[in-house]
């Protein structure tokens, strides 16, 4: 039986990119921390800052919202490797060597060479770890029931998120670790499994999820706290949630959203890069306060969407050279050789 596609969910990876990008121009663009404290410029920047924070709980929520009835495909797990290696190494070496003036040593090289052993890109390693973990998640998750998956979601924000908010008893690392992606994939396939907030209207929702927001807001630019601008907070989880349940109520057709939605980790990836990242991105973006509170925050949008379209058309490019060169058809016969060996492991337990 062929699964229909969700158009509405890959325009979210899409926006959610984007975001991804504007928390990057915001943050290790120097935007927020060069922003006088208690100045208008200071309680705007960090509104989109805060309104973008849930992107990166979004992706991970897609997956398991998307993912449960799906087949595990272990070929794509290489190939996401690959188009890892590809920013690690590859665009590396191109900008060492275009560059001129670019020091790098021998380790940091080998490091390039191996990008999840090295952690150069935190959510692919992350996403890594989790990817072997869904298949015994998905298990879990056919066997509960509607009612029991909606105690599970209040069970993880609680005890996961929350509470690990004033103590990290659970060693979540603030949301940077595979642990974490791994309560959000349960959290995004026991929605779907519930079908939480799908009887809510989308007023409702966008009423919820613009509350979370304030919330936080004000949390952060009047009293100073920004105790809710994590990953693992209550008000990101919900905000990622209902971002992911609005955009899979949008219907369209199988357009263009449907061939650029698979190049949107690519854009991650790009600016991720450890020479595009330390070189060109940080502490780029400083400037845009020198102009008025409108003026500048349309710099910021344009300067997230340079990196955003910049990424895209890279992404483009080396995905047209990954179908010349069949680097999929190699990621399944590396796949057909490990589960080979595998079986021939399993011998020594029998």
């Amino acid at each position: 039986m062929k699964i229909q596609r969700n158009y509405g969910v890959d325009l979210l990876r899409l926006v959610l990119m984007y975001m991804v990008c504007m928390l990057h121009t915001l943050g290790h663009g120097g935007i927020l921390y060069a922003t006088e404290a208690g100045t208008i410029k200071f309680k705007v920047f960090w509104l989109m800052e805060i309104f973008s924070y849930c992107a990166v709980n979004g992706f991970a929520i897609i997956s398991g919202y998307m993912s449960t009835d799906r087949p595990q495909k272990y070929e794509k797990l290489v190939d996401m490797w690959f188009q890892a290696f590809f920013y690690s190494f590859v665009i590396s070496v191109l900008l060492t060597v275009a560059g001129g003036n670019i020091e790098v040593t021998k380790k940091e090289v080998i490091s390039w060479a191996m990008p999840v052993a090295y952690d150069k890109f935190w959510y692919f390693t992350a996403f890594f770890a989790l990817f072997f973990s869904i298949p015994i998640l998905n298990r879990f998750v056919v066997k509960i029931d509607e009612k029991t998956a909606k105690k599970g979601i209040i069970i993880l924000i609680i005890l996961f998120g929350t509470w690990n908010l004033f103590a990290n008893a659970f060693k979540v690392q603030n949301g940077y670790s595979a642990f974490w992606l791994m309560i959000l994939y349960c959290i995004g396939a026991f929605a779907k499994k519930a079908k939480v907030f799908e009887n809510k209207k989308t007023s409702t929702l966008l009423a919820i999820w613009g509350i979370c927001i304030l919330i936080t807001w004000i949390m952060c630019v009047h009293y100073g706290n920004k105790i809710f601008v994590n990953y693992i907070s209550p008000t990101m989880i919900l905000s990622g949630l209902i971002m992911v349940v609005l955009f899979a109520r949008i219907h369209l057709k199988g357009t263009i959203i449907s061939r650029l939605s698979p190049l949107a980790f690519g854009i991650y990836l790009f600016q991720q890069n450890q020479i595009i990242w330390e070189k060109y991105l940080n502490n780029a973006f400083p400037f845009v306060l020198n102009k008025s509170v409108v003026v500048g925050v349309l710099y910021a949008i344009i300067c997230a969407g340079a990196i955003f379209i910049i990424g895209l058309c890279v992404e483009f490019v080396r995905s047209k050279f990954v179908g010349i060169l069949k680097v999929h058809q190699i990621s399944k016969r590396i796949v057909s050789f490990i589960q080979y060996l595998l079986e021939k492991a399993i011998i020594l337990f029998d």
